[in-house]
């Protein structure tokens, strides 16, 4: 086999970097560890700089289609229902809500040649001299060389944890619980926007999610606790139906009879401790980097997780195809995406404290959010644009 670009990991960030590439018509091969592709049906929110991103994957029309779109927000009390504030989008750009499986599976079948796909194929080693990089496959005894070498291998990722062998996570004070369900008339109110409850100790989102392909809709559910005593960090640790109605049980009354519609589902809820990582001091070195998660993992709290990935894949692949020496193309694309990523991940922290926040700090809060929308309800739309109104496809960003 040739030298090729290596993607190690096959989640939204790894699957998009290989749609890029594909374009750029620059070879990969993608190497998964699990089995297949079997991507949790929990949703995602996907912002407009992120749309941006599939307009230029030529896959915006099939975008719309797996998605629901949302027009505004809107803020409620966890403890006493009370409305907070609510706000429309700005909507040149449309802000969807998929579920992260549909996504996914409009991702692979956008891949033309899946021989470039592997699974069961776990990365065990690496190393780099001169100019030449190796790698080697678990259960294999063969070393493969390659053009250059992708980490796009998660939060647990095995690449960034060999560039910094004393990295670790500290656990935020903060787990959350994901669930989905099928879409009743009765959640009609939380139709076309994205609903988030705040208390003192706890804070629930809500949207719906819509695959118009098959003619679905579900309602996507992430509910939070400020929790002391340490959670594991993972995608896919089974919850307790009971435990989440003991925690935000008796305070909305569409909250409670979501949850005890929840309670009547056979959909599995998950539950995974909330882990805040420092920015990394680099992410490329020679001809290896980090993207997505394996290079800034962030908390849910500005729900960019993914839409960063997906920026990092764009930039990644457009600077592999402008750049005819590995090093420069890993470096300028560091240049371009850590600065923003860091900054996301950061806002995403700060976010935990705002949406928990007690006594005069949350009256402060509400009265503040109140008064943006009785003004200009524009003005809490200013406050994301930095993030929403970002053109990562736009050329002068290269520079």
């Amino acid at each position: 086999m040739e030298k090729e670009i290596i993607i190690v990991g096959g989640g939204i960030g790894g699957l998009t970097l290989a749609r890029a590439l594909q374009l750029k018509g620059i070879d990969f091969q993608l190497y998964e560890q699990a089995k297949s592709f079997e991507a949790l049906g929990y949703g995602l929110q996907i912002s407009p700089n992120v749309v941006r991103v599939f307009q230029q994957l030529g896959l915006d029309k099939e975008l719309e289609t797996i998605s629901h779109r949302c027009y505004g927000f809107q803020l409620k009390s966890f403890d006493s229902d009370r409305e907070i504030a609510s706000w429309q989008l700005n909507q040149t750009i449309p802000y969807y809500q998929s579920r992260r499986a549909d996504l996914h599976q409009l991702l692979y079948d956008s891949i033309e040649d899946k021989s470039r796909i592997h699974f069961c194929q776990r990365l065990t080693d690496y190393h780099q001299e001169e100019e030449s990089l190796y790698f080697s496959l678990e259960n294999d005894p063969q070393k493969y060389s390659a053009k250059a070498l992708i980490g796009a291998d998660g939060v647990r990722s095995h690449l960034r944890k060999s560039l910094f062998p004393n990295y670790e996570a500290k656990y935020s004070g903060y787990f959350a619980f994901r669930a989905i369900l099928p879409f009743s008339e009765k959640y009609r109110p939380l139709w076309g926007k994205a609903t988030v409850w705040m208390g003192k100790n706890h804070h629930v989102v809500a949207y719906p999610n819509e695959n118009k392909q098959i003619g679905k809709c579900w309602l996507n559910l992430v509910l939070v606790v400020r929790e002391k005593n340490w959670q594991e960090e993972g995608w896919a640790i089974t919850a307790d139906k009971q435990e989440i109605w003991q925690r935000f049980g008796n305070k909305s009354p569409l909250l409670d009879e979501i949850l005890q519609d929840l309670g009547k589902t056979e959909e599995t809820c998950y539950k995974w401790g909330l882990f805040t990582h420092q920015p990394l001091p680099y992410w490329s070195k020679g001809k290896v980097t980090l993207l997505g998660d394996a290079a800034h993992p962030m908390l849910p709290f500005q729900a960019q997780g993914a839409g960063m990935a997906i920026e990092d894949a764009y930039v990644l692949a457009n600077c592999l195809s402008l750049e005819t020496k590995i090093e420069t193309a890993l470096f300028k694309y560091q240049q371009l995406r850590q600065e923003r990523a860091t900054k996301v991940q950061q806002t995403s922290r700060k976010n935990a404290d705002i949406f928990h926040a007690t006594g005069i700090s949350a009256i402060a809060r509400d009265i503040a959010l109140g008064l943006a929308v009785t003004v200009n309800s524009n003005l809490i739309n200013l406050k994301t644009a930095w993030i929403y109104d970002y053109d990562v496809t736009n050329p002068r960003l290269d520079k």
